[in-house]
């Protein structure tokens, strides 16, 4: 055996188990900002209809038959209705007005989509 192998080894599979998980809590944190910014969105379109809850639910079923066709499972009426409850509990001030960059939005949630959901669950 090569001389300093198993420390190199033991080495190398820690780096890697560390990125990975590293990897994930950010991959967490950009949907966690994409599932808000989706929800703003479905907000801002809604504050654009007349009568609001007709038109929301108008605007939340053709999204999500849409964003369904497009992207695959994720994007249920039930699911964008969490997202737009998920904007409008968890409000952020804007630095510059209109504008969120996502990785800069993404380190204002401590914690990923699912537990933030469930969080929010409870709340109301």
């Amino acid at each position: 055996m090569i001389n300093g192998y198993e420390n190199t080894l033991t080495d190398l599979i820690e780096l890697l188990e560390s990125s990975r998980r590293a990897a994930a809590r950010s991959v967490n944190a950009m949907m966690t900002a994409t599932y808000w910014q989706i929800g703003r969105r479905i907000v801002e379109l809604e504050q654009g209809g007349e009568k609001r809850a007709e038109y929301g639910a108008a605007v939340i079923k053709k999204l999500s038959e849409d964003l369904t066709v497009r992207f695959g499972k994720g994007f249920s009426k039930t699911n964008l209705e969490q997202m737009r409850r998920f904007y409008l509990e968890w409000q952020i001030a804007q630095t510059v007005p209109g504008q969120f960059d996502l990785s800069t939005l993404a380190q204002r949630f401590p914690l990923p989509w699912c537990i933030m959901f469930v969080f929010f669950q409870f709340m109301t």
